[in-house]
């Protein structure tokens, strides 16, 4: 009888065991889970941010950075929803509305710029619109996005890729006109040109962009070079619709 009564205690006292053991356990896996899926979105928060620095400063418009804003907005939301407690988060959250509001109201804080410093910064800001585009293409796949502004956007961002690429060469060129460096001024006026010339749409000003390039290519075994800002300072006044961008 007593055998009877030890083993029942050591049985219960075991099943007990194995309850508080699998409890535990299913608690790790959650705080894990809860863990992973913090990590992953503070992550994919912190890569939209980036990319969305980089419109904040290539993008007149507002488009692109409204989508790329509310793709946070719903990453900050998410995340309080798994931890509605945690301060730091809700402040986030509020701050980001904050700005969103602003950016509502087509306002920002810094200038636009898409004179880039090296050919490696050209590649990260086309890398960045490359994302950008992912975006939209999910976008358009959940019809978010209608055809005709799925097809505006997109448009929209390869003349940004434009826009950067000869502006990029433009203002390097006039880096080595500063250097006396005429080989390496021409080499970027051409690439600027072939930029031009290679982009498949046409643009009021594109003819009279490529023509100025080409005539100041020219002038550079002719004459001392003048900087291009200065020689072409009267080529265009006339923007893309959203974009008003000059090269020179």
């Amino acid at each position: 009888m007593t055998s009877v009564i030890i083993f029942s205690i050591l049985g219960g006292l075991l099943i007990l065991s194995i309850i508080l053991s699998t409890i535990a356990h299913s608690r790790q896996q959650a705080l894990s889970q809860k863990k992973s899926q913090l990590s992953q979105i503070t992550r994919r928060t912190q890569d939209l941010q980036e990319t969305l620095n980089t419109l904040l400063q290539i993008d007149k418009s507002y488009d692109l950075i409204l989508i790329l804003h509310q793709q946070i907005l719903s990453l900050i939301t998410k995340k309080l929803t798994i931890e509605p407690d945690n301060e730091i988060t809700k402040n986030h959250l509020e701050q980001q509305k904050i700005i969103n509001a602003a950016y509502r109201k087509q306002k920002r804080e810094n200038d636009i710029n898409k004179a880039m410093p090296s050919d490696e910064a050209i590649n990260l800001a086309n890398f960045q619109l490359l994302q950008v585009t992912k975006i939209l293409q999910q976008l358009n796949q959940k019809r978010i996005l209608s055809p005709a502004k799925y097809s505006e956007l997109l448009n929209h961002i390869q003349r940004l890729k434009l826009d950067i690429e000869v502006e990029s060469h433009i203002a390097q060129a006039n880096s080595y006109f500063e250097n006396k460096d005429n080989v390496m001024m021409q080499s970027h006026l051409k690439q600027a040109r072939e930029s031009l010339r290679a982009f498949p749409s046409d643009f009021p000003e594109k003819s009279q962009l490529i023509r100025n390039l080409s005539d100041q290519i020219k002038d550079i075994n002719k004459t001392k070079p003048t900087s291009v800002n200065d020689d072409k300072s009267n080529s265009t006044d006339q923007d893309e619709p959203n974009d008003r961008s000059q090269y020179f």
